[in-house]
């Protein structure tokens, strides 16, 4: 945020120049004229400090509630605007701004609380739940401190539902281990999404093979099959995913030797391995 914005959202009050001049000024406002001095001198921090005082000294000091929220929001204290917004609104119903500045506080924690629960579901073992709320919440730019919390969450979650994943696969439950590495890759896809970066995280790479064993050993290669082309969509490079998809591309019936060809080459593979496939594709 600009120093110039900033400046011109602190509450501006002339009446206690004037009031300080008479040399009657309360011992409140005293606090908040000298947290005004502070701030055209760019020291937030003791702007901060005379405001709280202010308020100390006037819990209902309306202006004082209204510049320490700005200060707040300046410095990055999400809660500390919040909690002045929403005392500041209380203090004057009137002023729309004021309310609507509230009311995006609230729903910011409430989403934030949202994540945290979302993260609690998939720890119970209810991943698609838990992915769902944090892709919402990730996928929300209005509110940016909830949106960076779902992101980290995400982050959190995939090694969990990973490794949800490799207990089902120990267990025999190929279905629902396809499902949980789907979901733990999926996270991977929504934090790169939601970051801006154009690459899956390699750590994503060994949940892209054990997947696909999960796939062929349980025989449901087709659950599989669209989670490949989602990755390989979002990272068409993706060396591992490509060599992934390419055996789910065989694997169907019947094979589709050419499009698996193009995706053994995408991945590296030898030449002579993509153009035996090649050939089979022509052969059919």
């Amino acid at each position: 945020m600009r120093w110039s914005r900033c400046a011109a959202r602190l509450i501006l009050v002339a009446a206690i120049a004037a009031a300080g001049l008479a040399g009657c000024m309360s011992k409140a406002k005293r606090h908040l004229y000298a947290a005004e001095d502070l701030f055209e001198k760019r020291d937030l921090k003791g702007a901060k400090l005379e405001l709280r005082e202010a308020i100390k000294d006037d819990p209902d000091l309306l202006d004082a509630h209204k510049s320490l929220a700005h200060v707040d929001e300046y410095l990055g204290d999400e809660d500390g605007a919040a909690r002045e917004y929403e005392i500041a609104s209380r203090l004057d119903p009137a002023d729309t701004k004021l309310l609507n500045k509230a009311r995006y506080y609230r729903q910011m924690r409430e989403l934030e609380g949202a994540a945290g629960k979302a993260l609690d579901d998939i720890k119970a073992g209810q991943a698609e739940e838990g992915i769902n709320i944090l892709s919402g919440i990730a996928a929300d730019t209005k509110h940016r401190g909830a949106r960076e919390r779902a992101v980290a969450l995400l982050r959190e979650a995939a090694p969990l539902i990973a490794e949800q994943g490799d207990s089902s696969y120990q267990a025999k439950k190929y279905d629902d281990a396809v499902k949980d590495y789907g979901l733990a890759i999926r996270a991977y896809v929504l934090t790169a999404e939601a970051t801006g970066k154009l690459r899956l995280d390699p750590k994503a790479e060994p949940l892209i093979r054990s997947l696909s064993s999960a796939a062929a050993t349980g025989g449901v290669q087709d659950r599989a099959f669209a989670i490949l082309n989602d990755v390989v969509a979002f990272d068409p490079d993706n060396k591992v995913a490509n060599a992934e998809l390419a055996k789910a591309y065989l694997a169907r019936k019947p094979p589709d030797y050419a499009t698996a060809a193009d995706l053994m080459e995408r991945a590296g593979a030898p030449d002579a391995e993509v153009k035996s496939l090649r050939a089979r594709a022509k052969r059919r």
